[in-house]
């Protein structure tokens, strides 16, 4: 037999209080650090930080664009290499001179 003591709901009502916490938590931390006055090269460092960060994801999608892309000339350079064996291997059997 089942028996609901509320054991399980006040668990969810205390998981929900510690989230709203952490929430809280992470405001009160956003609002002071905004707050608070940086000096003007910790902000250019960390705005430097930022672009960097921006332009390397940028470099890596188009370094994996230039990879995918020379994969594919690969795969059809290796196709027109099977041709012209397949040409040579015709002509041979043919004997006909190119």
């Amino acid at each position: 037999m089942f028996v609901d003591d509320g054991a399980w709901a006040s668990k969810l009502a205390l998981k929900d209080k510690a989230q709203g916490t952490v929430n809280d938590f992470i405001a009160v931390i956003k609002a002071a650090s905004m707050d608070a006055e940086l000096p003007e090269t910790l902000t250019e460092t960390a705005r430097l930080f930022a672009t960097l960060d921006s332009s390397m994801k940028t470099t890596q999608q188009n370094v994996t664009k230039l990879s995918h892309t020379l994969r594919q000339v690969q795969d059809a350079n290796f196709g027109l290499l099977d041709n012209l064996r397949a040409t040579d291997q015709a002509s041979e059997s043919l004997r006909i001179q190119l």
